[in-house]
């Protein structure tokens, strides 16, 4: 199993609503795209950061999923909204 971490600094200027709509995106991927077991969202208004956990069958199901066009729509919302992002994949 693959787990995939992403933690994303927003813009000052985004709302709670963009937010919650970047929210409701990477989740529904969950549906949309095989081989993804599992995929959380979380929103730290506080820290103005978002990230998401999320696990694979395997690094294919994690490269699938990148490469996916679902993922690939999300991710140009997500970078209209964000400033920096760092991400962790490891193997369990």
């Amino acid at each position: 199993m693959v787990k995939h971490i992403v933690v994303w600094q927003m813009k000052e200027n985004v709302s709670e609503e963009q937010k919650r709509e970047m929210k409701r995106l990477l989740e529904a991927l969950v549906s949309r795209i095989p081989r993804v077991l599992k995929i959380e969202v979380g929103i730290d208004s506080e820290n103005e950061t978002m990230s998401l956990y999320s696990e694979f069958t395997s690094k294919e199901a994690l490269e699938a999923y990148q490469a996916h066009p679902s993922h690939r729509d999300v991710v140009t919302f997500v970078r209209k909204l964000v400033i920096a992002r760092s991400v962790c994949d490891y193997t369990v």
